[in-house]
């Protein structure tokens, strides 16, 4: 078996100058070498391949069949190098790639729809992989390598765990409760004044349960749950029903199709106003494409600290 390594670019290159040129000299001369140094490569390259790739004749040289079929090949091989070094640098210059997401369900409800569609509009040949994460497991995932970028709440601390983190958008929490509820007369309202009523819960993994917790055990009360269920869109649908009242993000009620029969009360508490924020690992660590993207989602913000 021959030695197809042999078969470099640059003597390939060489090989169809000399069958295009039909002169070891022009070809020479074209490729900007000696003509000696071109010779001793296409000697080279015939020994590789076991037999003449040349007629060698007094006014030039004229390829054998041999080598008319290497001629063939070598284009082939080098027009395929030239698409795989084109479509590499599209890589590298962040035009194409492939990045992850982990990202909490209130992101993924209130911002990211929005800003992703931004993104696709001037990046459609990066494809990108969204996946619904609570902020815990957002960390993990980056810290596993199983994502590239994590968008959670009050993620300020994984800068502790060596990772980058950026501002995102902010929202606020509100008490949603039927139109002709007793409360839905109050324009704010705060969370305490809410726990006399049975409420709507999402599920006990979510990072809004467990701030609700919270809220209640630091004034000293407990919250009556009667419903736990695993979406927004259900703790709206549980609240028109009267079920009880809930708990959500501001602007997750605006996504929700009943949002008319409903009545938003903004929560004056502090800890009502959330941040969220965008993680990932250093700079130095990521692809091209990775640090664009983190450019991007920067500019999309709104409410800036």
């Amino acid at each position: 078996m021959h030695n197809v390594w042999r078969f470099d670019p640059t003597t390939l290159r060489l090989f169809i100058a000399a069958c295009e040129e039909g002169t070891i000299g022009r070809a020479a001369e074209r490729e900007s070498m000696v003509p000696s140094a071109l010779s001793k490569r296409i000697t080279e390259l015939e020994e590789a391949v076991g037999t003449q790739l040349f007629y060698r004749q007094q006014k030039g040289i004229m390829p054998t069949p041999a080598g008319f079929c290497l001629l063939k090949h070598a284009r082939h091989v080098l027009n395929e190098m030239a698409r795989m070094s084109a479509d590499m640098t599209r890589f590298s210059n962040g035009l194409r790639g492939h990045l992850r997401i982990s990202a909490n369900r209130s992101s993924i409800v209130q911002f990211l729809p929005a800003d992703l569609r931004a993104y696709r509009a001037t990046h459609p040949e990066i494809t990108l992989e969204l996946q619904e994460r609570t902020s815990e497991q957002i960390l993990d995932d980056i810290m596993g390598n199983r994502s590239d970028v994590g968008i959670g709440t009050a993620l300020l601390h994984a800068a502790e765990r060596g990772l980058s983190v950026y501002n995102y958008h902010c929202d606020h929490l509100a008490l949603v409760v039927p139109v002709g509820h007793p409360l839905s007369d109050r324009p704010d309202i705060s969370f305490s004044e809410s726990l006399s009523f049975n409420h709507v819960a999402l599920h006990k993994d979510s990072p809004l349960y467990r701030t609700l917790e919270q809220a209640a055990r630091a004034v000293k009360q407990t919250i009556k749950y009667e419903v736990h269920v695993k979406s927004f869109d259900a703790v709206c649908r549980m609240v028109q029903a009267e079920l009880g009242i809930a708990v959500i993000p501001l602007r997750a009620l605006s996504q929700d199709r009943n949002g008319p029969d409903l009545k938003a009360i903004p929560l004056t508490d502090p800890w009502a106003n959330r941040h969220f924020h965008i993680v990932a690992k250093p700079d130095e660590y990521l692809a091209t494409a990775c640090r664009d993207f983190l450019t991007f989602l920067s500019s999309q913000v709104i409410n800036r600290y």
